[in-house]
């Protein structure tokens, strides 16, 4: 009999880290996708946007930075128990403002990030070159986040899939799950393509597809699919070292080998594997206004991925409201590179039954969403 303690629905990196945690744990973990393992966080950035993303009080915003503190010792980690190198890179961010109709709005943000950390730097248009000296100086203005580093989204997608198999996770790929075993209120299995498989406690962790699961059990949380569309371009030399964020969402981030990822659009509402012309045309023009060396370098690939978006902007973690042994890790919309490391922790202690956990993830419950009833 197929028979775990805990099954995992989604191989993306919230998925994995999970799995890897709760496998580290001594638990009996399987893990299903309905594709290629990791195959939505390969398409991401790999920013650690901690500060960036936060312009105003967010109860996310804590877990952000002490997710994104955890890198450099999960690096070394990842790197010994899966021989893979995510490649975390020390530059830090750039947020700019590309017009001054987005100064106000960027300067708003630099007070409210300076009062928490003083290196947090507001510089002006002539100063922006003097942080990244492939800048133009034709800006607004920039914050200068320099804690907000980068890795490769693709390479730790991989890593945390490795660990998680090295520490004993079943991981059924192509396996897509068709739904949910309930029984009285009880959640104890799944069915898949590949047979009928047994747990106590279920999580799915399945992003932009998460809510498509759950039509029968008397609620899912509003989580949609937004569509984003990327480029890769390579450049020859002197390329850029920091990762450049503008106001209007479009960012550069500086792999190895001289290659400048780019992105990315929002398509809301929209599984579309396609990319548009208009759209990478787009990223192109508005990236480099902002760092015009770019259009010395070649077009090396074009690709797109999908994010999962709460209505409210926040994750979704904790038990279904009506259904036990069901729980959700989803909702991370662009930030789940950065919330992976704290993610796989977090999940593990409040499945353990850490009160303090509980606490922590309060504000992300799925029961939120629940309408009041008067």
């Amino acid at each position: 009999m197929n028979t775990h303690d805990y099954l995992l629905i989604g191989g993306g990196v919230i998925g994995c880290s999970i799995a890897y945690r709760l496998a580290q744990a001594g638990y009996a973990v399987a893990l299903f996708d309905s594709g290629t393992a990791g195959k939505a966080s390969v398409a991401a950035g790999g920013m650690l946007g901690a500060q960036n993303e936060f312009e105003r009080e967010n109860p996310l915003m804590e877990i952000a930075l002490e997710s994104r503190d955890m890198f450099p010792d999960l690096r070394d980690e990842l790197l010994e128990e899966s021989g893979i190198d995510i490649e975390f890179r020390k530059a830090g961010l750039l947020k700019v403002a590309a017009s001054v109709e987005d100064r106000p709005a960027l300067m708003a943000q630099h007070q409210f990030l300076s009062r928490k950390d003083s290196s947090v730097l507001w510089l002006e248009p002539d100063e922006v070159p003097s942080a990244e000296p492939k800048m133009t100086a034709h800006t607004a203005g920039a914050i200068y986040l320099e804690k907000d580093n980068q890795v490769k989204a693709p390479l730790l997608a991989h890593a945390l899939l490795q660990a998680a198999v090295n520490a004993g996770v079943h991981v059924y790929e192509h396996s897509k799950v068709q739904g949910l075993l309930i029984e009285n209120g009880q959640a104890f299995g799944v069915k898949t393509e590949l047979g009928t498989f047994f747990a106590e406690r279920i999580i799915n962790a399945a992003g932009a597809w998460s809510s498509s699961l759950l039509t029968e059990t008397g609620f899912a949380p509003p989580v949609t699919p937004v569509k984003g569309e990327c480029v890769s371009v390579k450049l020859k030399n002197d390329a850029p070292v920091k990762t450049v964020f503008a106001v209007d969402g479009c960012y550069i981030v500086p792999k190895r080998n001289n290659e400048m990822l780019i992105g990315a659009t929002s398509t809301p509402d929209s599984f579309d594997p396609s990319v548009t012309a208009g759209g990478i045309r787009s990223l192109l023009n508005r990236a480099a206004c902002l760092l015009p060396i770019l259009d010395t370098g070649t077009i090396e690939r074009t690709w797109s991925g999908v994010r999962p978006l709460a209505a409210d902007h926040l994750p979704v973690i904790g038990p279904h409201p009506f259904i036990d042994g069901l729980y959700l890790c989803t909702g991370h919309y662009r930030n789940g590179i950065l919330l992976s490391p704290i993610t796989g922790v977090l999940m593990g202690k409040y499945l353990s039954g850490c009160p303090k956990t509980a606490e922590r993830l309060a504000p992300f419950s799925p029961a939120r969403f629940l309408k009041i009833k008067a």
